[in-house]
């Protein structure tokens, strides 16, 4: 239940008027590698994925069932964030728990900032990232950057014809806060 009033929130967020994201040069857009644990993957935040424009279009929208269905063949995700779907990454965000069992938290929502959401403004559709753990759950380390590494994926999400996120990762390891 909890899951699903966030999830509207964001959905409503088109309504308001958003600052423009950031436009990166063509040498920020470049994927940049790390090894953690003697395993290489994409480092990502919210500098990258937030930084491109993204239109909802869904019934908080008032939009047709024509419109939303014309919006959802129209691909928003910049090829340089495109590159990310399905790798492994490590991930950089603040962490909103959804759902918590015996102090952990399995699935959460990684955010660009605190003031996001439930604290201050709905954020928009690119500036978090559902995530579910795919092994037990993490402590939910609040109000700091956390890094959390797994696999990226990018798929419009559509619940009771609302779009609920477009960003979601199959957490694999919890590194805790940002050093």
């Amino acid at each position: 239940m909890r899951l699903l009033v966030v999830l509207t929130l964001v959905g409503a967020a088109v309504a308001q008027a958003q600052i423009p994201p950031p436009k990166l040069t063509a040498e920020q857009q470049k994927p940049v590698k790390t090894t953690i644990e003697g395993q290489e993957m994409f480092a990502i935040g919210f500098d990258r994925l937030a930084a491109f424009d993204y239109v909802v279009t869904d019934a908080g929208t008032g939009a047709s069932e024509e419109e939303i269905a014309a919006a959802k063949k129209n691909d928003q995700i910049p090829g340089w964030v495109r590159v990310y779907d399905g790798k492994r990454v490590a991930l950089t965000g603040f962490l909103m728990p959804l759902k918590l069992e015996g102090g952990l938290t399995s699935k959460f929502i990684m955010m660009r900032d605190i003031t996001t959401c439930c604290y201050g403004n709905v954020p928009n559709m690119n500036e978090y990232v559902i995530v579910t753990m795919t092994g037990a759950g993490v402590k939910p380390i609040q109000d700091v950057p956390v890094v959390l590494t797994g696999v990226f994926r990018i798929a419009e999400k559509y619940e009771n014809g609302y779009l609920s996120s477009i960003f979601q990762m199959d957490g694999e390891k919890f590194l805790g806060p940002r050093k």
